[in-house]
């Protein structure tokens, strides 16, 4: 007799039985210093287990409000677990048990060949989902981005002529900086996992090159498929290794290295910027965003951004705060300390909150700093961030200077004066940035200062310019 439902107690959650076979969700750990942890389908007969993984990841505390709440933010994943379950296993194990033929090998094959079996989209869709759900809207950005460019390649090799062809190329190349709004080039293109060959994947590269996407971006794209194919935590890739597409040996599709374009300015070329004079509000905004983020040890914008005045050390005049980028990657925190230095007192009074209880800079004002509002804080930044860096390239024409000036060029512009004109150690310069230096034993015996860390800012300042708080480390 078959006990059929869907449950959301705490002691099961989507479970299914018929006769002497049982299926429930379940959280498995790999190591118990894990923090997230992957969800698999757990089938269990004559006291055999297999496990098929969901391409669902959750954290201790989210999965029990998966279990035990009905949160929207987990809509989505039940929606595509209950569609799993129902379409896919269910009538699979029901087949098979009615003519006592059910084995995990027999399994296996029915829900490979089924129409409903998981398809790239789909394992991209869950990927997607699972960071949302975690609010990594960072990184769901980028695998939303991937199969959009995988879709667009699979529509491209679908047309017929090179007229068809070329016409696509140019509309690719006219949309490829637009990511929001209206004008976006969204195609949909349905794409199986037996269709990635290294056949699949030359050509694609060829096509985004084609359509000017970036060598970097190229190989950000080809990783993030990689990392899908791979079922990360799940029980094997969606691609046997004899079809496997990805490697170096003959025969396969090797991911381009891509190569690091040189987007660091002279320390000469960052105080033209710092004395750039206009009576343009928008271009005086971008020009100490910018000199704010090198001073402040080549602080990225979305970290900029989140700032708050509680962040400021008054006792040490330093700022102190944590990159967003490695919250979630490390058990132990890892802190940025930053002296300030008086052209930053400068431009906090100039374009910071004159209320000095919440963000430094208006950027988020009105957005509280929560993970629930992590959608709103994304689109709010780069709204933010496409009007500065638009500036900084006017500023850059009036200049001379790299006509592809943006925000990025000042962490990489700290990082390169510091190690290759003042010949910092390079153990202190990751400390500096936020840099992981677990790999180096001798790192654990650098310790700096606030004292130490204020010489070496110190050094950055242009020796002959007079700044109104030279004495002050404090935001009046």
């Amino acid at each position: 007799m078959k006990n059929s439902g869907l449950t959301t107690n705490k002691k099961s959650v989507y479970k299914y039985k018929n006769r002497n076979i049982s299926v429930q969700l379940t959280r498995k750990y790999r190591k118990t210093s894990d923090e997230v942890a992957p969800v698999f389908w757990r089938i269990t007969f004559n006291r055999k287990l297999k496990h098929i993984f969901t391409g669902f990841e959750f954290s201790s505390d989210d999965w029990d409000d998966f279990v035990n709440r009905d949160l929207r933010k987990h809509s989505d994943c039940k929606q595509t677990l209950d569609r799993y379950l129902r379409l896919t296993l269910i009538p699979a194990i029901d087949g098979l048990a009615e003519k006592n033929s059910f084995s995990f090998d027999a399994l296996d094959k029915l829900i490979n060949n089924s129409p409903d079996s998981i398809g790239l989209n789909e394992a991209f869709d869950q990927k997607i989902a699972l960071l949302e759900s975690e609010y990594r809207i960072g990184s769901a950005g980028v695998y939303k981005a991937t199969i959009k460019a995988l879709m667009r390649y699979k529509y491209f090799r679908q047309l017929r002529n090179r007229v068809d062809k070329n016409a696509f190329i140019a509309l690719c190349k006219e949309k490829r900086h637009i990511t929001i709004g209206k004008e976006v080039l969204d195609i949909a293109q349905t794409i199986r996992f037996e269709e990635i060959t290294p056949e699949f994947l030359e050509e694609c590269e060829k096509f985004w090159f084609e359509t000017e996407i970036t060598p970097a971006t190229m190989g950000i794209y080809m990783r993030t498929l990689r990392a899908i194919i791979n079922n990360n935590r799940g029980d094997k890739p969606y691609i046997d290794a004899e079809k496997y597409p990805f490697g170096v040996s003959r025969g396969k599709y090797a991911i381009p290295e891509g190569g690091r374009r040189e987007i660091a300015l002279s320390i000469e070329q960052i105080w033209k910027i710092e004395d750039y004079q206009t009576e343009n509000i928008t271009l005086a905004t971008a020009r100490d965003i910018f000199v704010f983020m090198f001073y402040c040890n080549g602080l990225n914008f979305g970290d900029l951004c989140r700032l708050r005045y509680e962040n400021i050390d008054v006792s040490n005049d330093e700022i102190v705060f944590q990159r967003k980028k490695t919250l979630r990657k490390t058990a132990k925190p890892t802190f940025i300390y930053v002296p300030i230095l008086p052209p930053m007192i400068e431009i906090i009074n100039r374009q910071g909150n004159k209320e000095q209880d919440g963000y430094i800079f208006p950027f988020l004002n009105g957005i509280e700093p929560t993970d629930s509002n992590e959608r709103k804080i994304i689109n709010a930044m780069r709204l933010s961030l496409d009007q500065i860096n638009t500036s900084l390239k006017q500023i850059a024409n009036e200049l001379g200077l790299d006509p592809d000036l943006s925000t990025s060029y000042t962490r990489n512009s700290y990082i390169t004066h510091l190690t290759s004109e003042l010949l910092v150690n390079p153990i202190v310069v990751r400390k500096m940035v936020g840099h992981s230096t677990r790999k180096d034993v001798t790192a654990g015996y650098v310790k700096l200062t606030a004292k130490k860390r204020r010489e070496i800012n110190l050094k950055l300042l242009n020796p002959e310019k007079n700044y109104a708080a030279i004495n002050s480390g404090r935001v009046i």
